[in-house]
């Protein structure tokens, strides 16, 4: 993991895969959906009803990736999650009814789950511990690209053929994701320091009830984000609409999701993952606070867009990078396999939810709402940090 060279090609292979993964899955309601429902004549909830089972599916699965993993280890886990988001690319692409278009989503989900980002993360750690930390942050820049290039892509395809045949080439590019994952050098799994086995007796007693509650405060910290996070991007058109923003603006979402993902790639481990975290909790609150803001006054709505975004894009890097601030690296895959599994069922309830608060509160209602649920995030950001100051001082007494 010290060579450059080997770096450089771990970095592009896994990053390419996640571009291609995240594009052909996740983003490609948003680029076929229209096309989807106007040949089929689905309504869009049950369109994108697919999706929202396939985050459901990826939290049923999530508890079983760390053992998965153990047994077959990272790459081979990528790339049969891989290999089942082509298959279900290729299936969509002939599906005529709307039970089979759900139970092929159950197949995409499971495979969301053992290919996308936390999936990246865990083969990273299992072989190159700690030092993942700055590959990680590389990784999340190329696949933050996925919605800039597979959206286009879509479009472009629908002006050349059917959605159907744009599915299949879907699938085609899921395949050369396989590929970047056939190119992925394998490493040994990180091993755990030796040292006196009653020593580690001792300690593991002491550290596994501080994972414990740090794992706690983890899960609900991950499940608030994914919640508030999926929720505001489900409804950002009408977010925009109400600030008296054009649909272009969306673009400041994006750019500021790359530039806080290329600063944290500048900064590399300078900043650590529990002070990030920290950054984030603190800026959550006051971004809602610009959004309500945003409907009179033009530059709060701007600079919501823009930091919410930057905000957005660093809470992915810390969601893979505070696991190795609370626990070994080799509980990394069987502990964030648990810990995460709330998040996606919360993620897949966002969309829906965030629907009914605009209805029924309007836009500065949901806005509210979001800043209280922030407000809850920057105290679990404080007490991670806390703790772990905390667990400092006590180690150099």
């Amino acid at each position: 993991m010290k060579n450059g060279n080997l770096r450089g090609r771990i970095v592009f292979c896994i990053g390419m895969t996640q571009l291609i993964n995240w594009g052909i899955t996740f983003y490609m309601p948003g680029a076929l959906g229209n096309a989807i429902m106007a040949e089929r004549g689905w309504t869009p909830v049950m369109t994108f009803s697919g999706l929202t089972v396939a985050m459901l599916v990826m939290g049923l699965v999530s508890p079983l990736t760390g053992y998965v993993m153990a047994r077959i280890g990272g790459r081979a886990m990528m790339m049969t999650g891989t290999l089942a988001i082509i298959v279900g690319c290729f299936l969509m692409a002939f599906v005529h009814t709307s039970a089979a278009w759900i139970a092929i989503w159950v197949l995409t989900g499971i495979g969301m789950r053992l290919s996308l980002y936390d999936a990246a993360f865990a083969l990273l750690v299992e072989t190159a511990g700690t030092g993942a930390r700055r590959i990680i942050s590389h990784i999340t820049l190329l696949g933050g690209l996925a919605s800039a290039a597979f959206w286009p892509i879509g479009d472009a395809l629908l002006h050349f053929t059917d959605w159907r045949h744009a599915l299949i080439v879907y699938g085609c590019a899921g395949l050369v994701s396989l590929l970047f994952l056939y190119a992925v050098p394998t490493g040994d799994p990180v091993s755990p320091p030796t040292t006196d086995r009653l020593t580690i007796a001792a300690a593991r007693e002491v550290e596994s009830r501080k994972a414990f509650i740090s794992g706690l405060w983890y899960a609900a910290l991950i499940a608030l984000l994914s919640f508030v996070s999926t929720g505001v991007s489900t409804q950002f058109p009408r977010i925009l609409t109400a600030f008296g923003l054009p649909a272009l603006a969306g673009m400041l979402w994006g750019l500021g999701q790359v530039t806080a993902r290329l600063l944290d790639v500048v900064a590399g481990a300078r900043i650590s993952a529990l002070n990030l975290n920290l950054i984030i909790g603190i800026l959550l609150p006051l971004c809602f606070v610009a959004g309500l803001m945003g409907s009179t006054t033009p530059l709060a709505a701007i600079s919501f867009v823009l930091v919410y975004g930057a905000v957005n894009g660093l809470s992915t890097i810390v969601k893979a990078l505070l696991p190795l601030a609370l626990f070994e690296p080799q509980q990394y895959a069987r502990r964030t396999g648990v810990l995460l599994s709330p998040g996606f069922f919360l993620a897949a309830l966002a969309p829906g939810a965030y629907a009914m608060l605009i209805e029924k509160y309007g836009i500065s209602g949901m806005l509210l709402i979001s800043a209280i649920i922030t407000l809850c995030i920057s105290v679990i950001s404080v007490i991670l940090w806390k703790r772990h100051i905390a667990g400092q001082l006590s180690q150099h007494r």
